[in-house]
């Protein structure tokens, strides 16, 4: 079981991260972007320290627009820890953190190419020209994510299947204070000014196989 969370606001990004450790903390990943399209990618098999992650981002950011992170318990208990099998996973323009497993991800011809599953869904999005919905509705399982778009400098939330819990400017795979639990699915947020907002134009079809 993974986790992901994000905030507009460090404090309480970090505080979702800490919340979602206890789902897994075989590995952490984390990114953070300003508005001049700079951004931070960090990958570790320890849990983060807080004060040396801060540290680094007011270093390298001119105001953090959002903060993300990934908790990873893997799927497969032989896992070693790489950073090319650690969240987020990129590919292009795409950086993509996925809490959840694709149960059809060996039905796809280039997936050899691949160490992990979540790590083809950047590769989609790049084939499929950021065709969210055309790409997750190929995928079976449990599906959500947070999608960072590099060149357009944006971040969709996508929920289908594992859990989601937001505010206007927050998300986290567990609940946390002032949230509300997302439960339809094939739903994609993306950040407008500073809110998370549902794109309804984009609403894709899902088929939660585990009834969750």
């Amino acid at each position: 079981m993974c986790g992901i969370a994000g905030s507009s606001n460090f404090d309480t990004a970090w505080d979702l991260y800490e919340k979602n450790l206890k789902r897994g903390y075989f590995s952490s990943g984390f990114l953070a972007f300003d508005s001049d399209n700079n951004v931070v990618i960090k990958r570790q098999k320890d849990p983060f320290d807080g004060e040396k992650l801060f540290r680094e981002i007011v270093t390298e950011l001119n105001k953090p627009l959002f903060f993300l992170y990934h908790s990873r318990a893997p799927t497969n208990s032989s896992a070693v820890f790489t950073e090319s099998n650690c969240h987020p996973f990129e590919f292009g323009q795409y950086y993509v953190a996925h809490n959840g497993i694709i149960t059809n991800f060996k039905t796809f011809p280039e997936h050899p190419e691949f160490i992990v599953d979540s790590s083809i869904i950047p590769y989609h999005l790049v084939k499929y020209e950021g065709n969210i919905q055309k790409v997750y509705e190929q995928y079976e399982g449990l599906l959500t994510s947070w999608v960072y778009d590099h060149d357009y400098n944006s971040l969709k939330v996508v929920k289908a299947g594992s859990s989601l819990h937001m505010n206007n400017n927050s998300f986290s795979s567990v609940s946390f204070e002032g949230s509300k639990p997302i439960d339809d699915d094939g739903l994609i947020f993306e950040l407008i000014d500073g809110k998370l907002k549902p794109k309804l134009d984009q609403i894709f079809k899902y088929d939660n196989p585990y009834n969750l």
